[in-house]
């Protein structure tokens, strides 16, 4: 490299120059720079392999010495792998009907008692009210019901009718073999057995009509069981006409329509229950990004934030887009659902979900500072060989920005995935290109 080279590369850096392109030709030597090109005119007295030069309209070959004094830096373009966010859309929480529970008593009576959960601040049991949490299962009031109590005696009459005409059949079985006892009556003991059966089946089907389990089915044949030794008390249990009223699921008790002394039928709901851990998004979907939407892969995911939570993010799926569009708004209702795990979310409140497209086909992914924009057109310079100074100008279509990263549009003209594109000094290059004379 020539003193006057060496000199300028120098200055230029001591000045706060982002970087310097000598450029020689003819009777002098230039500077070009981030700042608005400016010539300095000098001796020429550097040798030809230490010249810049233009080779045709778009390719500019430097000297190693001036591309190492300018930092070029260079990046590959790459295939897009960050998703495209869609604009986040507007909407609110509600509960999934779904999710719901109506708890009703079996039988007509009087409630005698309510249920009972554990208090979270006193750390002790308490009766149940509205907006506790309970479990699947648990008990939520009792009813002593006198239905009940006569269809399960039914069931003990007809047991004890049973196991008395098995024992009168077989007698007469005995003495039949002896000839003490008639066919006849034999026939009609027999006949007996059968209909004292039917009639416990009967009753055993109006209990599990009435949605009696099989233990508690079997429990009442146990008591007929029990009576049947004349040495048992004949009074009666204090739970025989007493229903359970437990939770046919997991959740939250909404409303709560029961007091100790009310009388219920099997047409009053008691409580209602819904079960929180999951709720249903409704939001308002652009028309114009209808077919982006439903052009994605089911199931379709979603990020749901929350504006009085700022930075807390909420997983879900977007299932279902409604056939009709507002109108006015040129909207459609897209309904979802959101993971509520612990309760954050709250049935009402407003949301924005957020849904993520796939990197789009036909995009070109590049480092932000790869590209260089006058207000009307965009280029990035290519550098095909690392090993050479030779920079390669190309127009790019940009579609789409990031912080980081710009997508241009796939171009068999434009830059390639896998090629090295100038990341710092792009600018200095486009000046340096559009002021050398093109070559003769």
């Amino acid at each position: 490299m020539s003193p006057t080279l060496s000199k300028l590369l120098v200055v230029g850096r001591a000045v706060g120059l982002a970087g310097v392109v000598v450029v020689a030709g003819g009777s002098g030597v230039w500077v070009a720079s981030a700042a608005p090109a400016r010539l300095a005119i000098a001796p020429a007295s550097a040798s030809s392999d230490s010249k810049p030069a233009r080779d045709g309209r778009d390719v500019l070959v430097l000297p190693p010495a001036v591309v190492t004094g300018m930092g070029l830096q260079t990046a590959p373009a790459a295939v897009p792998t960050r998703p495209r966010s869609l604009p986040p859309f507007s909407g609110v929480l509600a509960a999934d009907t779904n999710r719901y529970a109506q708890v009703r008593s079996r039988f007509v009576g009087e409630v005698v008692s309510l249920g009972s959960v554990l208090d979270p601040q006193t750390g002790s049991r308490r009766t149940v009210r509205d907006f506790d949490t309970v479990r699947a299962g648990d008990v939520l009031a009792v009813v002593w019901s006198k239905d009940l109590g006569e269809k399960k005696s039914e069931l003990v009459d007809a047991a004890s009718q049973l196991r008395a005409a098995r024992a009168t059949f077989q007698a007469l079985t005995d003495a039949l073999k002896d000839g003490a006892a008639p066919a006849a009556r034999v026939r009609d003991a027999d006949r007996a057995v059968q209909t004292a059966r039917v009639t416990v089946e009967r009753a055993e089907r109006t209990l599990r009509t009435w949605r009696l389990t099989d233990d508690e089915i079997a429990g009442v044949r146990a008591e007929a069981d029990r009576l049947a030794d004349p040495t048992a008390p004949r009074a009666e249990s204090a739970d025989w006409a007493k229903v359970e009223v437990r939770a046919s699921q997991g959740g939250m008790i909404l409303e709560k329509n029961v007091f100790v002394g009310g009388m219920v039928d099997p047409s009053a709901t008691l409580f209602y229950l819904a079960d929180l851990t999951e709720l249903v998004v409704s939001v308002q979907l652009y028309e114009d990004d209808l077919p982006a939407v439903q052009a994605l892969p089911r199931p379709v995911r979603w990020a749901v934030t929350l504006p009085s939570q700022p930075g807390a993010e909420f997983a879900g799926t977007l299932d279902q887009v409604r056939p009709v569009i507002d109108p006015v708004q040129h909207t459609a209702v897209a309904v979802g659902r959101v993971a509520n795990p612990d309760g954050r979310l709250k049935v009402g409140q407003f949301v924005t979900a957020r849904v993520e497209l796939p990197p789009a086909a036909g995009e070109v992914e590049l480092p932000s500072a790869a590209v260089v924009e006058d207000g009307t057109d965009s280029l990035v310079f290519v550098r095909p060989d690392p090993a050479a100074g030779r920079f390669v100008r190309r127009p790019v279509q940009v579609r789409r920005r990031f912080a980081d990263v710009v997508y241009v549009a796939a171009d068999p003209a434009g830059v390639q995935p896998g090629e090295q594109v100038v990341t710092a000094g792009a600018l200095l290059l486009r000046d340096a290109l559009d002021q050398l004379p093109p070559a003769k």
